[in-house]
């Protein structure tokens, strides 16, 4: 199965972008920390504009230095840049911070590996690469190992199809875009680059308002190993993947799980009891009786 890389215009330039994301405060003295982490041994080595006329932060070389801590003396809307070499970019749901950040400006050519906005309930939008193209565009994802909860718990409502094609080397999706209340369809190709992948577990967990997805969305994922979870409780999804071309994955449960017969899905499911050696499938379609073969699902995938 060809896979034709598409890459964007500034990946000739050479040229150096920061990342830059927007937050929103409320009220006077709010205060905002950038939350910069390891990775892999990499510590960050950035300078921080905070985007109220303050300047620049000194050098920070350490993921928990104080530096990276901002008051901002009055409500309003800022744009944080960031310079440098910025291994990790975790939100993880941090009560303090992921309600202030509201938008995405670019994601620079930063050397980041790991990224996320777990949590960010004001994050409704992802750029476009068309959008960014002066920007560096997608280019600062090439070397992006970590998508975990890269989206979860945000607002965003659609991908762009293209998101991932500058990370080949990334394995990790787990919680990608899980618990997300907005999130209708996912466009097709979206993981066609991702050919390393090892793990989708929870990648769609508990996406209330999505109805379906491309029956090749995994068809060059080859080397997946877990789906655990994957679809489970997405109540408005109509149609079933057979995940042909996922012949290592090992971990199958709760892929479908629903926690009500009243789900939409419809379709056959995809006998992975019958393959060898038989994958781990506790409670991978459970109540979707609306499957034609239900009936003859074993119960230990049920």
């Amino acid at each position: 199965m060809a896979i034709i890389a598409k890459r964007l215009i500034p990946s000739d330039t050479g040229e150096i972008f920061p990342f830059k994301f927007q937050i929103t405060t409320t009220a006077a003295n709010t205060v905002f920390t950038v939350p910069l982490v390891d990775y892999a041994g990499l510590t960050p080595q950035v300078t921080i504009s905070w985007g109220d006329g303050s300047g620049n932060s000194p050098l920070i070389t350490s993921s928990t230095s104080n530096d990276r801590i901002h008051t901002y003396s009055t409500a309003g809307t800022y744009t944080i840049t960031i310079a440098g070499l910025l291994p990790g970019f975790s939100v993880n749901n941090n009560s303090s911070i992921r309600n202030l950040i509201t938008g995405i400006i670019q994601f620079g050519t930063v050397g980041l590996r790991t990224l996320n906005f777990y949590g960010c309930v004001n994050l409704t939008s992802i750029p476009s690469s068309a959008s960014l193209s002066a920007l560096g565009g997608y280019e600062g994802l090439d070397e992006m190992i970590s998508f975990a909860s890269f989206m979860r718990s945000t607002r965003i409502s659609s991908i762009p199809a293209d998101m991932f094609d500058y990370s080949p080397n990334a394995t990790t999706f787990t919680d990608c875009f899980a618990l997300n209340p907005s999130l209708t369809t996912v466009p097709s190709g979206l993981f066609d680059s991702v050919t390393g992948a090892t793990t989708f577990a929870n990648c769609f967990l508990g996406c209330s308002t999505l109805t379906s997805v491309p029956s090749t969305l995994f068809d060059t994922n080859i080397n997946v190993l877990s789906f655990a979870g994957l679809f489970r409780n997405c109540l408005q999804l109509t149609n079933v993947l057979q995940f042909t071309f996922n012949t290592a994955v090992t971990n199958f449960s709760n892929v479908y799980n629903m926690s009500t017969v009243a789900n939409a899905l419809t379709g056959t499911a995809p006998e992975l009891w019958n393959r060898t050696p038989i994958p781990l499938g506790t409670n991978a379609f459970n109540n979707c009786t609306g499957l034609s073969n239900f009936a003859s699902i074993p119960s230990t995938f049920t």
